[in-house]
């Protein structure tokens, strides 16, 4: 069993850790940030944990784990609080790190255990023991949402497709709904729910507080979160920016789901295991920013990791350098229960693992590996997260807003303050602009993504903008250009709280030498 046990709990004949949570020195020097409790009072009754504890595995795709912490190293539980509750609850595996940088290959290495070999699919035929055998086999009812993979076989999930899904389709649409039918499928007993949930993946439409920036999945500016828009600066900070909103949404709708397993009583009892694919780099000037190298290692390899064992109420940081293979291995160590096959990975909470002091990749084409050291990866990570502290903040979300685009002092100023000069030759258009017109509060549509393209300057020119929604400054940035294209096009992000239902009026700016120009109006 794990050796991070502090208390041991004994129910229906199996051991689970219960692990007290420790903050070091450096936390208290560390700026304020909202600390989280635990989702389970630590001091209730304990739990009651069944011989056949219900199981949840979710799966999250292309999830760059450093974007979520905070100047402390923690998770920010002031924007991401069910995650930094998640973290709180159980073990937290801050080190976690992928074996490969694409989906349908880094999944079933998450679900067999075992490193992603050259060829094959991402199906039950060319992956024949998976974590379905280690809870199938033990009578477990499977209830599974795959969404990149077709590994649950036959013999455990009747109607099983031989060919895995197309991914591009189930991510232009329907990724709440499916979403929402699984939370609703997750119940107590001897149950194994698994989930690989499209988030945060792009398209980036959604926003922490369950909202959605457009009905569709097409950006304002199609192709700006693409290889054409990789070379842009500003626009790859929006982007940044866009992905942390989604990953918001990720929190909010982790918090609907473990509301749910508090209310039904299973979440005490489960073994619940959160980890993603693979990360994402957001590097400028490159074609791809999925496909691993020694340059961006640092933000393809780490994943979130999070296990919380059946009765486990008390949090734990570990250091330790698991690997996506070795997942289905703790799971079965965390049980107590004998691996049906042999894996590549190994329990987390094993002395091998722990002694780890390396991340190691495969390359894409299979013609190497790539490895850093620990020492090196951690010095990248933290600089990683300094930089992205100075654009996005931390804390309340209102920060997310502030720091990045140029004359970020006409934040919060009111528009006809700074008596802009009336529209030239230049104008912009907002893409979806009617919807800013007719908000419902009882809507998922919240337009809060503003951007579309702008004619009449000259051609290659860029500049300034400033967008004002219901007269106030909201958002600051630079036009941009799609590689290979002449169109010039503007985007930002505004706060929530600042489109109000009913009526909404944009206007855009060009600023120059400090003056307003009116471009554009919604």
């Amino acid at each position: 069993m794990p050796r991070i046990l502090l208390t041991i709990l004994v129910a229906a004949g199996a051991a689970f850790a219960v692990v007290s949570l420790t903050r070091d020195d450096s936390e208290k020097a560390a700026q304020a940030s909202t600390v989280s409790s635990p989702i389970i009072d630590p001091e209730a009754a304990p739990a009651q944990i069944p011989r056949k504890p219900p199981v949840v595995m979710i799966v999250m795709d292309e999830f760059p784990v450093d974007i979520m912490l905070g100047p402390d190293g923690r998770i920010d539980a002031a924007r991401y609080p069910n995650f930094a509750a998640l973290a709180a609850t159980g073990t937290w595996f801050k080190n976690a790190h992928t074996v490969y940088d694409s989906t349908t290959k880094a999944i079933p290495a998450v679900l067999t255990g075992k490193l992603p070999k050259k060829g094959g699919n991402a199906t039950y035929k060319d992956h024949p023991r998976t974590v379905f055998d280690l809870f199938g086999r033990r009578g477990y009812k499977i209830v599974k949402s795959e969404e990149a993979t077709s590994l649950c076989p036959p013999r455990y999930c009747r109607g099983a497709r031989p060919q895995r899904p197309a991914i591009l389709p189930l991510l232009q649409r329907g990724r709440r709904e499916r979403l929402e039918r699984f939370f609703a499928s997750v119940k107590r007993g001897a149950r194994f729910h698994l989930k690989h949930v499209l988030l945060p993946h792009g398209p980036y439409q959604y926003l922490p507080s369950g909202k959605q920036t457009r009905n569709g999945y097409q950006d304002p500016v199609p192709g700006m979160n693409s290889p054409p828009g990789f070379g842009d600066r500003f626009l790859t900070q929006h982007n940044q920016q866009r992905l942390q909103l989604q990953t918001g949404y990720a929190d909010h709708q982790l918090g609907r789901l473990f509301k749910r397993m508090v209310a039904n009583g299973s979440f005490d009892q489960a073994l619940i295991v959160v980890v993603a694919d693979h990360g994402f780099a957001f590097e400028v000037g490159v074609k791809d920013r999925r496909t691993v190298t020694r340059r961006n290692i640092d933000e393809i390899a780490p994943v979130p990791l999070f296990i919380k064992a059946p009765g486990q109420r008390r949090g734990s940081t570990s250091g330790t350098y698991a690997r996506t293979i070795d997942v289905v291995p703790t799971m079965a160590d965390l049980l107590n229960v004998k691996m049906p096959y042999r894996a590549d990975g190994r329990s987390a909470f094993s002395r091998p693992v722990r002694r780890r002091r390396f991340v190691r990749m495969l390359r894409r084409n299979f013609n190497g590996t790539i490895t850093v050291s620990a020492r090196r990866m951690e010095a990248r990570r933290r600089a990683n997260v300094r930089a992205k502290l100075r654009l996005f903040g931390s804390g309340p979300i209102a920060s997310l807003y502030t720091g990045i685009g140029p004359n970020r002092s006409l934040l919060g100023r009111t528009a006809a303050d700074l008596k802009p000069a009336g529209q030239g030759s230049v104008r912009a258009s907002v893409s979806g602009g009617a919807n800013v017109r007719t908000v419902r509060a009882s809507s998922v549509l919240l337009p809060t993504q503003i951007g579309g393209p702008v004619r009449g300057g000259r051609r290659g020119a860029k500049r300034d903008i400033a967008v004002a929604v219901n007269g106030r400054i909201e958002a600051v940035g630079r036009t941009f250009y799609l590689r290979g294209s002449r169109q010039e096009n503007f985007a930002v992000n505004v706060p929530e709280a600042a489109i109000r239902p009913g009526r909404n009026t944009v206007e855009v700016f060009q600023v120059s030498r400090g003056k307003l120009t009116l471009i554009g109006r919604a």
